[in-house]
């Protein structure tokens, strides 16, 4: 694959690069870009889980790449904390303008090949604004007739923006392509379809779930549960998820209930036949319960069925690594003294910033928790919870990465490879640990994600 080509960007410009020929030039493949307020120096493009190319922007933050033979598909590009996707076939020139302080509702392609990706975005962006509108989520408080035909309508519209967009095509799209846009714009609104029972049943304060006729769960019919070409596209995988937890609050079980992880883990077993498929949602299952929990009381059962029903060994390793975690640090033994590195290289003791004060400390890592949402969180939880000092220790091996912005970088610390809090953060997952003005641990495996924080937080405060 070529290399970042550092003086060229617009693609008008391309018609001028002089070392190719008419004949080279029609059969390179190009993607480039301006990126507004860039939070980093390159954009990292992507197919499935592996890294295709390293994009570096100019001094004017654009950048632009050529290739030869490209293989055509879905790919998704990240800069920053952020990502969307894109679909590129070869011989296409497609060009992205986008500023981070507004990354998708900014985001716009030009060029060859752009028409198919703008209608992607539309139809994300539509979905965005459906999920958080109050009118429509009011829908799952009506009987189940109707919010079947309030429903329908939504995709009665999305079809109509499916055809509409194909009518103006010259050529007929590639197959894989149209498949997506189908997933785009109709997997969430089947997610809705998934998700009713269960919210109907909470909203109207009802002892019974929905009683629901087989019409109701119709568009199943054209559903392939096992597409693993599709897994890395957000909107197959959510309605997957949501499928699945349906399929265990229509057993009667409530998601309180602590079998309930484990008969989500023996459904995965049940209808996910793709091996690799299959063991990437047990592995997620487990540990969004565990993290859920915000506690080092773990379900042990949710964890032995997970053991028993994965075949991938390294994830075994990686979900082992948490549950040893858990019995090295937890409530009521003392907070473990270790040293921890300021931003402006001065080592200090986490005893000592932490004496006499109740407190939140917050060990994250950039791998599974962006900056942008842990810097909302903390801001959230410190402005709720004043009389609490958060002290948050970046656990990654990047050491001398930037601190989070928008937090106060006095309470933000890193830590070495070298460091011997390390013994009890073998997984790398964000833990946070509930230290009192004693120095003893009050929870040591709190979770910022989980729905419970507050209540914990509220706790400690009054200690």
């Amino acid at each position: 694959m070529n290399r970042f080509l550092k003086y060229c960007f617009l693609l008008a410009t391309i018609a001028t690069i002089g070392s190719c020929t008419t004949s080279e030039k029609d059969k390179l493949t190009y993607f480039g870009g301006k990126i507004i307020h860039p939070k980093s120096d390159f954009v990292l493009l992507f197919k499935n889980d592996k890294l295709v190319d390293s994009l570096f922007l100019d001094k004017d933050d654009k950048f632009i790449i050529s290739y030869k033979n490209f293989t055509k598909g879905f790919y998704y590009f990240i800069h920053g904390n952020e990502n969307q996707y894109v679909y590129i076939e070869p011989k296409d020139s497609i060009s992205i303008r986008l500023n981070t302080w507004d990354f998708d509702e900014s985001l716009v392609f030009s060029g060859l090949g752009a028409d198919k990706n703008n209608i992607l975005i539309d139809c994300f962006l539509e979905n965005e604004k459906e999920r958080y509108n109050h009118n429509t989520y009011s829908f799952y408080r009506l009987g189940p007739n109707l919010f079947k035909a309030k429903l329908d309508s939504l995709l009665n519209l999305r079809q109509k923006k499916i055809d509409d967009f194909k009518a103006r095509q010259t050529e007929e799209l590639p197959e894989d392509y149209s498949e997506i846009l189908e997933v785009v714009a109709k997997y969430p609104v089947y997610s809705r379809f998934e998700r009713y029972p269960a919210r109907n049943k909470s909203l109207n304060k009802a002892t019974d779930y929905p009683k629901l006729d087989a019409r109701f769960y119709s568009y199943r019919e054209n559903i392939d549960l096992n597409n693993s070409n599709l897994m890395y596209l957000a909107s197959y995988t959510q309605y997957i998820v949501n499928r699945l937890h349906n399929n265990v609050h229509s057993k009667g079980i409530s998601s309180k209930s602590n079998e309930f992880t484990v008969a989500l883990l023996n459904t995965i077993n049940e209808n996910i036949t793709s091996e690799k498929t299959k063991n990437t949602y047990l592995r997620q299952m487990v540990v969004n319960d565990f993290l859920d929990r915000s506690s080092c009381d773990i379900n042990k059962n949710a964890f032995y069925t997970y053991f028993k029903l994965s075949t991938d060994i390294e994830d075994k390793k990686e979900v082992q690594r948490i549950i040893n975690d858990t019995k090295k640090i937890h409530e009521g033994t003392q907070l473990p003294d270790f040293m921890v590195s300021d931003y402006n290289n001065s080592v200090q003791s986490i005893n000592k910033l932490t004496k006499n004060r109740n407190n939140v400390i917050y060990l994250w890592n950039p791998k599974y928790t962006s900056r942008e949402y842990l810097a909302s969180r903390i801001k959230y939880l410190t402005k709720e919870f004043p009389k609490l000092n958060f002290v948050g220790v970046k656990v990654s091996s990047q050491e001398n990465e930037n601190p989070i912005k928008g937090v106060d970088i006095k309470s933000q610390f890193f830590i070495k490879s070298d460091n011997t809090a390390n013994e009890f953060l073998t997984s790398k997952l964000t833990r946070t640990l509930l230290v009192n003005k004693k120095g003893e641990i009050v929870n040591g495996y709190a979770s910022i994600t989980s729905s419970k924080i507050n209540k914990q937080l509220k706790a400690l405060q009054k200690d």
